[in-house]
């Protein structure tokens, strides 16, 4: 796997440094909804702006929370980790992909994580965070971060914090934070029920113990930092791939493939195919525990699959466009993810 991934690593390295993240202003994400105890004399954790934290191997770690007003404690509700790509922020991350709305529509909790930046600090809201979801990406690589204990043990603290129900704990992410999601999914698929993430790959290793979980990747076709198809062009940016066949193979089909392949999907050819105007879906339905696999292709689609842009026109190049409010993405990750609990596959019920 490592090696189908790197025909474009120095290719999408170059192009996500030149995104950055600033801290937000937004004070109501943090605070609790009625009746959920988050108000202990000594809480697990420490606030530090916007942003909750913990120290975690020997590192200070942090989220921003979003709790409905709906969410009082008198039920078990959806958690969702919404994963933040490379350069970024959390707070950027909330800003971007429109899931605070949506949470408040269906009744979910969302954390947001936060990346530790250059050498291990985690500099909310500055311009090198990074996740270790493999072989990529920063200095969380370099530094070899334990961020998969780390929201490992942010879930199990909003468990105790918030009324979550455990069987519906999912994960989405952005580029480099999709990588992340598909690592946690691989090396924890106990505790994820499904992952749906936009714009990046499986970089990791599969864990012995992965049990097969429904997974969704989105991708947009024209994505000019991590590519849909990897060609020849790779070769320029990554000369080791001179003698890795592999590295042709590589993009969002393969990954497809790969995904299908490790939830022991049946079929050598996708059995789900829904064209569209505006962006078509392929997928394997009939995989193992019930799982699915999916990757929607957006056929105008840059690295940007929200329908909110990444900064401003006159900012380029840190400047990415979305669709326009033309594909509402994150409704159509939720719709997937929400379809499914652990031990339990919800094929007709109302997403919401």
């Amino acid at each position: 796997m490592v090696k189908r991934t790197l025909a474009f690593a120095i290719s999408f390295i170059l192009a996500s440094m030149t995104l950055s993240g600033c801290l937000s202003g937004d004070n109501d994400s943090t605070a609790g909804a009625e009746g959920v105890d988050t108000e202990d004399e000594n809480p697990p954790f420490f606030e530090e702006g916007d942003y909750r934290c913990f120290e975690h191997d020997e590192e200070t770690r942090c989220w921003i929370t979003h709790v409905p007003e709906s969410v009082n404690g008198s039920e078990p509700v959806p958690l969702l980790l919404d994963l933040h790509g490379w350069s970024l922020s959390a707070d950027r991350q909330k800003e971007l992909t429109g899931f605070d709305a949506l949470a408040d529509e269906v009744g979910a909790i969302v954390l947001y994580p936060q990346g530790l930046a250059k050498d291990g600090e985690p500099a909310l809201g500055g311009s090198e965070e990074s996740w270790n979801a493999g072989w990529c990406c920063g200095d969380a690589v370099v530094h070899e971060i334990d961020d998969l204990g780390f929201l490992v043990s942010l879930i199990e603290m909003a468990q105790d914090i918030h009324p979550v129900d455990p069987s519906r704990i999912y994960v989405t992410g952005w580029s480099n934070g999709c990588a992340m999601a598909h690592s946690l999914v691989f090396h924890h698929s106990d505790v994820i029920a499904a992952m749906g993430c936009m714009s990046m790959y499986l970089l990791d290793e599969i864990d012995p113990s992965y049990s097969p979980v429904p997974m969704m990747e989105v991708h947009g076709f024209v994505d000019d930092v991590v590519w849909y198809e990897t060609t020849a062009r790779s070769v320029v940016f990554n000369p080791s791939a001179w003698f890795d066949n592999e590295a042709y193979e590589t993009g969002a089909i393969e990954n497809l493939y790969e995904l299908a392949e490790a939830n022991n999907c049946t079929g050598t050819l996708p059995d789900l195919n829904e064209p569209g105007s505006l962006y078509s879906t392929q997928g394997f339905t009939e995989c193992e525990n019930g799982a699915e696999v999916r990757l929607m292709t957006i056929y105008a689609g840059t690295h940007n699959p929200y329908q909110n842009d990444y900064g401003e026109p006159q900012d380029w190049p840190h400047y990415i466009p979305g669709n326009g409010g033309l594909i509402p993405t994150e409704e159509i990750v939720w719709d997937f993810l929400s379809r499914f609990s652990k031990g339990e596959t919800c094929v007709d019920c109302d997403p919401a």
